[in-house]
């Protein structure tokens, strides 16, 4: 799987498919937080951006972040998540 090494292009891809007159499956509220998970990482904050195609296969990129790194992250998600889901908070 290639993994691109330009974060500014996949988004821009992403962001523009939305100005292309192609409807937005996302509620405002999410347009709005992934324009702030964007900003972020162009402020040099670490990520990982996950997208899953239509035929099932996974592309995805590192931002900031080395491997390890990125599995620290992904982790840490499964924790958070799990941890919230033990609460009862959905």
């Amino acid at each position: 799987m290639d993994i691109p090494s330009d974060i500014d292009a996949v988004l821009k891809r992403l962001l523009e498919r939305n100005r292309d007159g192609e409807h937005s499956v996302l509620a405002p509220e999410d347009e709005s937080y992934l324009n702030s998970l964007i900003v972020s990482v162009r402020g040099g904050r670490r990520a990982v951006l996950i997208v899953e195609d239509a035929d099932e296969h996974l592309r995805y990129m590192f931002s900031n972040a080395t491997r390890a790194e990125a599995v620290t992250m992904l982790g840490k998600v499964v924790e958070a998540t799990g941890r919230r889901l033990a609460d009862g908070d959905d």
